[in-house]
């Protein structure tokens, strides 16, 4: 692929990523919403993809790019890559590089767009602790039932219950998806949670009507609660499906971190997925970790886990939405002690590798020990559970009584 450097990142010309509430990002990792030239955010429920890729906004991401500086909203990658992950920039030039040649040539204007990652609203069967409103409708409405009835419509999680449901309100959007449907080649749909997301069944049914589906490849982050069987006859027709299970602990942790789910039967759902997957060859598994306080201790028992699942491949995402949750707001006492746990963990010799970028990553600053447990103490008077319950060790290292 030819690109400008090394640190150029093609996603400002081919992608858009659609939040939970209709706002829309150069993608998922970026710190700020597309804005118009009011400053405005912009918004699905109205807005025209193509005016959101020429806007003023997006231009100057790319004229930063193209002028070999590195844009204050990703941030988050830089921050990976220079602990020695591998950036979501970086995972997708590697996954595009079949398809952008090196005849493509690199201007102030977008390209078509090839690359969307569509989280089609907050709906979610979970309320999981390193989420919040603004991506489950469940972990909505349990903060909602917590606030006096007089203050609910004023409150954050009304709002977010309201926005999250912009996907199944607009038209307008869905129009706008078959207008760019051509030069699609590959499709995220996370969430919330996409299996409970009907709409974009019918989307992917339009791509099989008009012989599309052939060239594009689908991609879904799913909490594996659910197993969608009016799928199979859908998927098939596509020329790669991957589905990457939100899997960040096992059993009663597993249960705790993602509150409503059921340890059992999200393995049961995945030995469904692998038996699927012996009659539709397009189809691939993986496993999405994503490491945050609550797992971060115990992460070598998640890798012996994943290793005897035999996914086709595990990638281990770096938490950075919610800052009390990120592992760079541990104290400096935890941090010493799991850095040494991870370091001399009995794990495959690339997942050492992952866990010393993990360790180098922990060393950055965070929220403060008060943020940290406030939120966790919150949440767990909430729901009537206590952190010591299974995660004894961490609590103690943070001084949670």
């Amino acid at each position: 692929m030819n690109i400008p450097h090394e640190k150029f990142c093609v996603l400002p010309w081919i992608s858009l990523e659609a939040s939970p509430i209709g706002t829309v990002r150069p993608c998922c990792l970026a710190d700020n919403e597309v804005v118009d030239n009011c400053n405005k955010k912009f918004n699905l429920l109205e807005a025209n993809l193509r005016d959101i890729q020429n806007s003023k906004y997006m231009e100057r991401i790319r004229q930063t790019f193209l002028n070999k500086h590195l844009p204050k909203t990703c941030r988050r990658c830089w921050a990976e890559e220079d602990a020695g992950r591998t950036s979501k920039r970086m995972h997708t030039l590697n996954r595009l590089k079949d398809i952008l040649t090196d005849e493509v040539k690199w201007s102030l204007e977008p390209k078509n767009l090839m690359f969307l990652d569509l989280k089609l609203g907050n709906i979610c069967n979970l309320k999981c602790r390193i989420c919040g409103s603004w991506s489950s409708s469940t972990y909505a409405s349990e903060e909602l039932k917590a606030l006096p009835k007089s203050k609910r419509k004023e409150s954050f999680a009304y709002d977010m219950q309201r926005k999250g449901a912009w996907a199944r309100e607009s038209h307008i959007f869905w129009d706008e998806l078959k207008d760019n449907m051509h030069s699609l080649r590959y499709i995220e749909f996370t969430g919330g949670e996409p299996f409970m997301i009907a709409e974009h069944f019918k989307f992917l049914q339009t791509l099989i009507d008009n012989n599309l589906s052939q060239n594009i490849e689908i991609h879904y982050n799913t909490n594996g609660t659910l197993y969608p069987e009016e799928a199979e006859e859908i998927w098939k027709h596509f020329k790669h499906v991957e589905i990457a299970f939100s899997i960040d602990d096992v059993g009663k942790r597993f249960e705790y971190q993602r509150t409503g789910a059921d340890w059992y039967r999200v393995q049961s759902n995945i030995q469904r997925f692998k038996k699927l997957q012996e009659h539709l060859h397009n189809i691939s598994l993986q496993v999405c970790c994503t490491i945050n306080i609550f797992n971060v201790y115990y992460l070598e028992e998640v890798a012996n886990w994943i290793e005897t699942q035999e996914f086709d491949f595990v990638y281990w995402n770096m938490l950075h939405d919610t800052p009390q949750h990120c592992i760079t707001s541990l104290p400096d006492n935890a941090k010493k002690v799991i850095s040494a746990r991870l370091l001399n963990a009995e794990v495959l010799n690339n997942t050492k590798q992952e866990f010393a970028s993990v360790v180098d990553f922990m060393k950055n600053k965070g929220e403060s020990r008060f943020a940290v447990l406030q939120d966790i103490r919150k949440v767990d008077a909430r729901r009537n559970v206590k952190l010591t319950n299974n995660h004894l060790e961490l609590a103690y290292l943070i001084g949670y009584e």
